[in-house]
């Protein structure tokens, strides 16, 4: 019987593919998907780096992936790749769907996409964009970050630089996980619960898996529907399980929704982010949340809150803000806004906050003797994102090398639409596993 041969236009130099395994056949399947940004099957290569496919009507080129361990600042090439240890050499795994899995192990071994190689790209998912990440991966071991754009910032309430990331199991789960962050930073610094330095918003599914088999992880943010959802093989498990530190936060009446999980936010980025006040709860003032949305282009700030009744929210609130660079105020005096319901400012003279900067921001309320701070007064120093990694979160205080994901991951995909559960089953090939 004549063997069929699927030819497909791969989007990178507009290089024609003949794909005549079933490997092949799975590549080319989803670098011919509609909106992709990036795909990497750890097989194409650009100059000596893995590249990524892409849909030429969404990215302009591809993105390279290099490897990394913790503790060396150089990145490498997988022909370059030093490293002959047991914990740290390069091992590839040709049982998953692309035939081509790298092994990812904690620190010791992880990828990454350098952040001047996408920053301000269809890459950079930040604000109100919609997206599907998928990854195909066999966890081997210990589970944490498997890919996206997360740095811890060292767990501080004020630091990190996170946007968007797919996890394997966290918060008692054995499930797939999608975090996201509107602050980059802790989700609720008000709160005092243990385990409010880290981040909280995320979709939890409610299918468990176990590791050492084959599974497709995905994502996806909806913002017309505020809703983060995740899958695995393409089946989104409806689950609630409720966050303490939200909890904390919230006071929820009944168990709240983890798959889909509700994100009325625009996702961080260095430029454009959420910072949340502290030293207040809703049960003494009233209100669940103040906030300001600093945008460093635009140089504006804007106060919102939220609250189960505004009309009930009885003490009057003022936000002071400035910017510091090299410890000295870039403004004539702190910009001091009136705190009441959605309010919006411009820095005077024109003031842009650039990284390196520090912002200092407070909460303050009216009580009878005058003016009183709300909490502790926010200082946060403005960086610049962070890179995309496999197999490994940054910003982990000290960067323990034993710290992380041991994994074969033998796809990731990002894409600039929201798929359905339908798209995602046909590109998970679970039935072909």
């Amino acid at each position: 019987m004549r063997r069929a041969i699927l030819l497909v236009v791969v989007l990178l130099d507009q290089t024609v593919v003949a794909a005549e395994s079933e490997e092949q056949r799975r590549v080319a399947q989803v670098a011919a998907t509609k909106g992709l940004i990036a795909f990497w099957d750890f097989s194409l290569t650009e100059d000596g780096a893995w590249t990524s496919y892409h849909d030429e009507d969404v990215a302009q080129r591809g993105y390279p992936v290099f490897l990394r361990r913790i503790g060396d600042p150089q990145t490498y090439r997988p022909d370059q790749w030093p490293y002959a240890d047991e914990q740290s050499k390069l091992v590839f795994d040709s049982s998953g769907p692309f035939g081509r899995a790298v092994r990812f192990n904690k620190g010791y071994v992880f990828g990454e996409v350098p952040r001047s190689q996408f920053d301000r790209s269809p890459l950079d998912i930040h604000g109100n964009q919609p997206f599907t990440l998928i990854a195909w991966v066999k966890f081997i071991g210990a589970r944490h970050l498997v890919a996206g754009i997360w740095d811890e910032g060292g767990w501080d309430k004020y630091g990190g630089r996170r946007q968007i990331a797919l996890f394997g199991g966290l918060f008692g789960s054995r499930g797939v996980i999608g975090h996201v962050s509107a602050t980059g930073a802790a989700s609720y610094p008000q709160s005092t619960a243990s385990g409010s330095q880290y981040a909280r918003c995320r979709a939890i599914d409610g299918r468990a898996f176990e590791n050492n088999q084959w599974i497709a992880m995905a994502m996806t943010f909806d913002p017309a529907t505020e809703q983060v959802r995740v899958y695995c093989d393409g089946v989104a498990t409806p689950s609630q399980i409720t966050d303490p530190v939200a909890q904390d936060v919230f006071r929820y009446g009944e168990p709240v929704s983890s798959n889909p999980y509700h994100f009325p936010w625009p996702l961080f980025s260095p430029r454009t982010f959420v910072l949340k006040f502290n030293g207040y709860n809703v049960q003494t003032s009233g209100v669940y949340e103040h906030w300001l949305l600093v945008d460093t282009e635009e140089g504006t700030i804007t106060y919102d809150r939220s609250c189960p009744a505004s009309d009930k929210v009885q003490p009057e609130y003022r936000v002071e803000f400035g910017v510091e660079r090299a410890g000295k105020s870039l403004l004539p005096r702190p910009l001091s806004l009136v705190a009441a319901g959605k309010t919006r400012a411009a820095l005077a003279g024109g003031v842009k906050i650039e990284p390196g900067d520090q912002v200092v921001a407070s909460l303050h309320t009216l009580e009878e003797d005058g003016w009183r701070r709300v909490g502790t007064e926010i200082r946060y120093r403005v960086r610049e994102g962070a890179p995309f990694t496999l197999g490994r979160a940054l910003g982990l205080g000290t960067e323990p090398i034993d710290h992380g994901t041991q994994l074969c991951i033998d796809g990731v995909a990002v894409f600039n639409r929201v798929f359905s559960g339908k798209e995602l089953r046909r590109l998970s090939f679970a039935r072909e596993k």
